[in-house]
């Protein structure tokens, strides 16, 4: 297989080697122009012929990529004696490009001359590798010499049937070109061609129609978030972007971004939109970060295809603010604004402060600071007690934008003191200690720390002994576990203290009552008295004495006294038959109701007095007289621990009882025991466990 310069130095070394008239027989190719059937219409020059010798064309065709001649044809005459001519409808110029050349011939012994070579244009269009773009492939008319003629290609695309438009011009290179149409269709098929203008006014060439079903696959560029700002009425996030650079722009789409995830919040049909507000943002709670795409009009399903959103989200700028405690002094805390289109180049603080609180009247904001772009904190310093600041940070990036924080408002007021704070009662339990109750004013709203003092009987100071945090409505319960209330008295009050220390109020004070008593062996009576309660939120109105008289036994109400009296003597007398221990409850009452309605009261501690047990015991019994049994008679005494025994003068036992009603009736083995005198002891426990024992003589007398 010889290639097409081989071919060519051979066909004109043949022609070259015959006899020939100068300057006879001359012609030249003029155009190939490919129909959209494939069909090559060829055309040359008439063949210079003064002598009138020419006989026939011969056009010869060959493939370019291997010189191997495809076929032969002899033309006698031509079919246009100005453009000869011929239409190749045998090789389909859709699907390669052929090249083409006519050699002139004369009668017998006289040769013509070949032309030079054109070939057909041969277009090929594929989608690119790069989404959105088709690839172009063509070649030069003069491909098959290799040496271009100069001038430019013109690749050209259908838009209606049958209106090209150029949309690049290529310089013929001689050889193969390409070029890179970025589609901006959605969809549908591309149709495109190469034509290049021939120096003949006759024809031009065209190529090959290429068509491709190619859609727009490029995404518009991200737009470019520039800055992002909190809105100083609403507090809500406003998103600003440069637009897209995109042709084919349709609109945005918003994203939200949280936790390394992005969320798709809206949709914005407007290609000329540059700002966006998030209704639903919160910015006054956190950092508000969010990212934007493009899309353009090739929607899928009837939904816009976005594109790739910027690489990173940027983030509003978010401030906090904290009060030093009990201070005039805010700390102000920042951070945010990242991944914004210009970098921040200053940080000023502002205030604005509303005097006194709760009034809106406010003061024009003022400039506190104007900070480093890397500061991201702030002490303000000397703020005024009673009002409110509100506060918010202004960044500015190095292209002059004013980038806004949200607003911080801080409430300098200095905590004051409850109005009222009410020592219910200080009562003593059955244990012994002390409860304390202590009611908060309703209407406080602040948390304050209620500290409980205490003073002893013998001191001169009240002294702090315990703590408790509280808020308005509750009721604060203290226990003194280390009082010693059957010793003496103890008085309570509680101090307030604020958050900031501070001692800003006293409750009422409130002392137990100390309970003590005596015996009377003689009267037969207990007198108790007792210290006064004070103080009750409202007045002591009186007292209740309470008593029982036996272990375990029920407590009952002896009496009721007005509040001055703080004695009483309890006659015992008609209760000889009891152990003889009395324990004793002082009830101090309120003059007013407590919280729930009921009756106020305060307890004092228990005093038990125990009455000396009485013993008589008859000295003569008289066997057949009146006292003929000698039994002793007991009051005050616990009869469940009474013993007596009679023994004679040997010392022998003769009698024993444990029961006070049993006594001896003489009796010794059977028979009345010999007059005389008999010894007996009795032992017996009072009320209070103490023994008490006695010894004697009894006269056994027998009468007639």
């Amino acid at each position: 297989m010889k290639s097409t310069s081989t071919f060519l130095l051979l066909a004109l070394f043949i022609i070259g080697s015959m006899p020939r008239v100068c300057g006879q027989l001359e012609s030249s190719m003029m155009c190939v122009d490919v129909n959209q059937a494939g069909n090559a219409s060829v055309n040359w020059t008439q063949a210079v012929d003064p002598a009138g010798v020419f006989v026939s064309y011969t056009l010869h065709i060959f493939e370019p990529s291997s010189g191997l001649v495809l076929d032969t044809y002899v033309i006698d005459s031509p079919t246009d004696p100005i453009n000869p001519g011929f239409v190749n409808t045998t090789y389909n110029a859709n699907t390669t490009e052929l090249c083409y050349f006519v050699v002139t011939e004369g009668p017998a012994g006289v040769f013509g001359t070949s032309s030079d070579t054109l070939c057909s244009i041969h277009l090929t269009a594929e989608p690119s590798l790069t989404p959105g773009m088709a690839s172009l492939d063509f070649n030069s008319p003069r491909i098959g010499s290799a040496a271009s003629d100069g001038g430019d290609m013109e690749v050209q695309l259908e838009g209606d049937p049958g209106d090209w438009s150029v949309i690049a011009t290529v310089a013929d290179n001689g050889g193969m070109m390409s070029h890179e149409y970025e589609v901006e269709e959605c969809s549908g098929d591309l149709n495109f061609r190469v034509f290049k203008s021939s120096e003949y006014a006759e024809c031009d060439q065209k190529s090959n129609q290429a068509g491709s079903s190619i859609s727009d696959e490029l995404d518009p560029d991200p737009p470019v978030i520039s800055h992002i700002n909190v809105d100083s009425l609403t507090q809500l996030v406003v998103i600003h972007w440069e637009p897209s650079a995109a042709n084919d722009l349709a609109g945005y789409i918003i994203y939200h971004c949280n936790g390394g995830f992005q969320m798709a919040i809206d949709t914005i049909y407007n290609p000329g939109a540059t700002f966006y507000v998030d209704g639903s943002s919160n910015a006054v709670t956190y950092i508000e970060s969010y990212n934007v795409a493009a899309f353009d009009s090739c929607f899928i399903s009837n939904e816009p295809d976005p594109g790739a959103a910027g690489a990173y989200c940027a983030s509003s700028i978010h401030l906090n603010a904290s009060r030093l405690l009990c201070s005039d002094a805010a700390n102000l805390e920042w951070n945010g604004g990242f991944n914004i289109g210009e970098e921040i180049a200053s940080i000023a603080v502002w205030a604005a402060e509303e005097s006194p609180t709760g009034s809106d009247n406010w003061i024009t904001g003022q400039l506190l600071a104007t900070l480093s772009p890397s500061a991201t904190s702030f002490m303000h310093e000397g703020a005024t007690f009673g009002s409110t600041f509100r506060y918010d940070i202004v960044a500015t990036s190095t292209d002059g934008t004013f980038i806004r924080s949200n607003k911080r408002s801080m409430d300098f007021s200095y905590p004051g003191a409850p109005d009222v704070t009410s020592l219910r009662r200080a009562s003593v339990t059955d244990s012994g200690y002390v409860n304390i109750l202590v009611d908060l004013d309703p209407y406080s709203e602040e948390v304050h720390t209620y500290i409980l003092q205490r003073k002893r009987a013998i001191d001169d100071l009240f002294l702090d002994y315990d703590a408790q945090e509280g808020i308005g409505g509750m009721t604060l319960q203290f226990s003194d576990l280390d009082a010693d209330t059957h010793e003496m008295s103890y008085a309570y009050r509680v101090r307030v203290e604020n958050y900031c220390g501070d001692s800003v109020g006293i409750s009422n004070a409130a002392q137990t009552m100390h309970l003590q008593g005596i015996t009377d062996a003689q009267l037969l009576s207990n007198t108790v008295h007792w210290t006064p309660y004070s103080d009750f939120p409202g007045s002591t109105e009186g007292y209740r004495l309470y008593r029982r008289n036996q272990q375990g036994a029920a407590t009952e109400l002896i009496a009721e006294v007005p509040s001055q009296v703080l004695i009483w003597e309890d006659d015992v007398s008609n209760l000889l038959a009891s152990p003889g221990d009395f324990c004793y409850l002082v009830e101090a009452m309120d003059s007013e109701a407590g919280p729930a309605g009921g009756m106020n009261y305060s307890l004092s501690n228990e005093m038990c007095l125990t009455q000396v047990p009485v013993l008589w015991v008859p000295n003569t019994i008289l066997i057949g007289g009146y006292n003929d049994i000698f039994m002793p008679v007991v009051s005050f005494a616990d009869f469940d621990q009474y013993f007596m025994q009679i023994h004679n003068r040997w010392g022998d036992i003769i009698f024993t009882s444990n029961q006070v009603g049993y006594g001896w009736n003489g009796m010794h083995m059977g028979s009345i025991a010999p007059e005389g005198s008999y010894g007996y002891s009795i032992s017996i426990r009072d009320g209070a466990g103490r023994v008490y024992e006695t010894t004697g003589l009894v006269h056994l007398l027998v009468g007639e």
